[in-house]
């Protein structure tokens, strides 16, 4: 690959980052949006990211075995960044898929799931569902039995507005709250594509405490990549620090 092969490669290098990062901003634009499911602006993200790994290949290589004084160096580098930056995060994303169950409504108890009032309102038509299917929670069961709902002491009245406190310190959107039923509802929106996952916390008299149950389900896509299960643990986590301290 010498003279003009090489810069031809490096300028088809460039454009095609530049088509890389084009699609990926129309898809993070539709996905926040919301005027689709997430299968179109998905699919792409994963053309933005084959674009990208040629465009990545084409630029290292007219680097590599290009004449290097007949380049436009900074652009075929600006190349290099862009589509490294679309392709890399990417592949990585499907990298961490490997292992992580197709489940995406990740609950403290499978057998009284806290339930959501309102947030269903505000769900679109192809928003997954939040029914329960027998099928459903024995594949919860399977791999997220492990989760546990938070028992403190005192009755859930005394604890309510903390844990409302809590919610509003994590940025999430609170979309009701009953005190009288113990049920708080909130969404945890995510700042690039605008993901959304509903959360649901359930304080109920137990034996004369309080059982602190928890429910967080998104909104698109198949698997959550863990989210939901992290967000419940460490929110847990963390009230159990604010309300024994």
């Amino acid at each position: 690959m010498f003279g003009i092969t090489a810069v031809g490669t490096a300028t088809a290098g460039y454009f095609l980052s530049l088509g890389s990062v084009g699609l990926f901003v129309l898809s993070a634009i539709m996905l926040r949006a919301a005027i689709t499911d997430y299968k179109l602006p998905v699919l792409i993200i994963l053309i933005a990211s084959l674009l990208a790994l040629v465009a990545l290949l084409l630029s290292l290589g007219a680097l590599l075995f290009g004449q290097i004084s007949q380049l436009n160096v900074p652009r075929t580098l600006i190349a290099v960044v862009l589509s490294a930056a679309i392709f890399v995060p990417v592949f990585l994303a499907g990298r961490a898929l490997e292992g992580i169950p197709m489940i995406n409504d990740i609950m403290t108890d499978i057998n009284n799931p806290p339930q959501f009032e309102v947030v269903p309102t505000q769900r679109k038509a192809f928003d997954n569902s939040l029914e329960l299917s027998e099928n459903r929670l024995a594949f919860h069961e399977k791999h997220y039995g492990d989760l546990a709902p938070l028992i403190v002491e005192g009755a859930p009245d005394r604890h309510f507005d903390k844990v409302v406190a809590l919610v509003d310190a994590r940025g999430w959107k609170i979309v009701a709250k009953n005190r009288s039923k113990g049920v708080i509802e909130a969404t945890d929106t995510t700042v690039l594509f605008g993901f959304k996952d509903d959360v649901v916390i359930r304080l109920m008299a137990e034996n004369g405490a309080t059982r602190i149950d928890m429910r967080s389900a998104s909104r698109q896509g198949r698997s959550d990549f863990r989210v939901n299960a992290n967000r419940i643990e460490a929110f847990l986590a963390d009230l159990r620090t604010a309300l024994n301290g």
